[in-house]
Order: structure tokens, then C-alpha cells, then sequence
């Protein structure tokens, strides 16, 4: 199990990485487009995504309360895309460090709409990347939407077949 989370936490830092770059150039104004999407904007939906990814990590770390990253975050784009992609590289960092008893240990913590879970730290890291793969989904749609053509694939994939 895991040789599988450590391939699909570097996947998830280098699919986030390769969609900052896309977004890095962009101006604040297409960054900030209500583009009708569940998280308004294409900014929205990464500083959603880096939230769900920092507060997944902290209760690894077993930290509580949680404070989610963006919510304290008031940098401009390129700060946002170095720790969002950070964050990421974190996430990576520690399924690379974990013991097997750790990958199968049960996390406890506070959730707003749930009250108190508990979690086998697998559970967290699978959740964690497939919500942040359903998310760049939304990102790629959004950048197609306001006419982007040179977008990068950050399919499973590719990142495999790069990495051999």
C-alpha cells in the first residue's frame, strides 16, 4: 500500500505543480472570473484545494484545532502556486517517511460538519488526492471555458510514463 500512496502523492505534487505553471501568467482578472463552478473562480478553486490539503496534513500531524492555509493567506499569485505546491510536496514528504504502522494508523479529529472522526491515515491521504485530481478537473473546465488551448495533461499516466 505504500509504494501506491507515495505514487499518488507525487502525482498529486506534480499535477498541482504543472497547473500553477498554467496558471501563474494569468492576469488577477481571468484568476477571479465567476465562472460558475462550485468554487467561483479558478483562485477559489485552488485556495480550496490547498485548504483541504492543509488541513488533511495538519491532522496527520494530529494538530488541533486545524487552521486552514488559505484562510490566513494574503500573498499574491506566485506566493499562493510556491505554497500550494509546498504543501503538496509535504503531503509527498510524509507518505514517503511513514512507517507501514503509521500508513495504518487511525487519526482522530474535529470535523465542522461531522463532529469527531476517526480516520485510517491511508483513508486520509487517498481522500486527499482524489479530491484534489476532482478539483483540477474543475480548474482544466474553467481555463477551456475562458479559451485556454495550451493547458497540461496531469493525468496518472502521463506523470508514469514521464517518471520511467
Amino acid at each position: 500500500m505504500k509504494e501506491l500512496l507515495l505514487q499518488l502523492a507525487r502525482h498529486n505534487a506534480w499535477a498541482n505543480q504543472r497547473l500553477m505553471k498554467a496558471l501563474a501568467g494569468l492576469p488577477g482578472e481571468r484568476l477571479d472570473r465567476d465562472m460558475g463552478s462550485s468554487h467561483p473562480s479558478l483562485r477559489a478553486t485552488v485556495l480550496h484545494i490547498w485548504n483541504a490539503e492543509s488541513i488533511w496534513y495538519q491532522r496527520l500531524h494530529l494538530a488541533s484545532p486545524v487552521v486552514p492555509a488559505a484562510t490566513v493567506f494574503r500573498g499574491e499569485t506566485e506566493e499562493l502556486a510556491r505554497l500550494f505546491v509546498k504543501q503538496s510536496d509535504d503531503l509527498a514528504a510524509f507518505v514517503a517517511t511513514a512507517s507501514p504502522a503509521r500508513l495504518a494508523h487511525t487519526v482522530e479529529y474535529n470535523s465542522v460538519a461531522l463532529g469527531v472522526c476517526k480516520t485510517p491515515v491511508e483513508q486520509i491521504l487517498l481522500q486527499s488526492f482524489t479530491h484534489s485530481a476532482y478539483h483540477r478537473g474543475q480548474l482544466v473546465t474553467m481555463l477551456r471555458q475562458q479559451g485556454a488551448t495550451k493547458i497540461p495533461s496531469t493525468d496518472f499516466i502521463e506523470y508514469t510514463s514521464k517518471k520511467k
